[in-house]
């Protein structure tokens, strides 16, 4: 559980790493021919096969480990409500902290202090992938006052709380739950 937590972690923040690289990729560019900065990156394999390994963990993980549990039954929803833009800010921030951060050392720390929050804050199913697949993010109470994340691809956003109704979910953490709901 807590090796799934951690992976969907580092999923869900990678874009910092993503653009703090890009940003420098982008200043050596500046800098040298753009032949001489692809030849840095590859003299520099190591950076190369931490952002492609990185990468892969940040779109293949959420979707992988969220399934490698047994499906989850809602039956009864009372109120729906739809929470994809409270998160934008979070990450907006992490997009401005790496784009301000000069260095690999600073880089390093700041990652690891955004890890430890977004780890320890319950956050982790917060891929902002999930914007770009099709997904929404909705905060849903039950008719016993049960409060849930459900992180859910449809073609509509929903509006009406029985259109949760008897969804069948994979479990990411205690609390929250993905799914795909068709016909909406």
């Amino acid at each position: 559980m807590k090796l799934k937590r951690f992976v969907l972690t580092i999923s869900a923040t990678w874009t910092f790493v993503i653009t703090y690289y890009l940003r420098k990729f982008a200043e050596y560019e500046y800098e040298m021919s753009a032949k001489k900065c692809i030849s840095y990156l590859f003299s520099h394999l190591g950076i190369l096969v931490f952002l492609i390994v990185g990468t892969l963990v940040m779109i293949i993980s959420p979707l992988v480990i969220v399934r490698l549990k047994k499906r989850d039954h809602i039956s009864k929803v009372k109120l729906v409500e739809l929470v994809d833009n409270s998160y934008i800010p979070t990450y907006l921030g992490y997009f401005f902290v790496s784009m301000s951060v000069s260095n690999f050392i600073s880089m390093i720390i700041f990652y690891v202090i955004i890890v430890a929050f977004t780890y320890k804050s319950s956050i982790e199913y917060f891929n902002p992938l999930f914007l770009f697949m099709g997904y929404h993010i909705y905060k849903v109470e039950s008719d016993q006052g049960v409060q849930n994340i459900i992180i859910l691809k449809t073609k509509n956003i929903i509006r009406k709380s029985e259109s949760l109704n008897d969804l069948k979910l994979y479990r990411v953490n205690n609390m929250t739950y993905i799914g795909q709901k068709e016909g909406l």
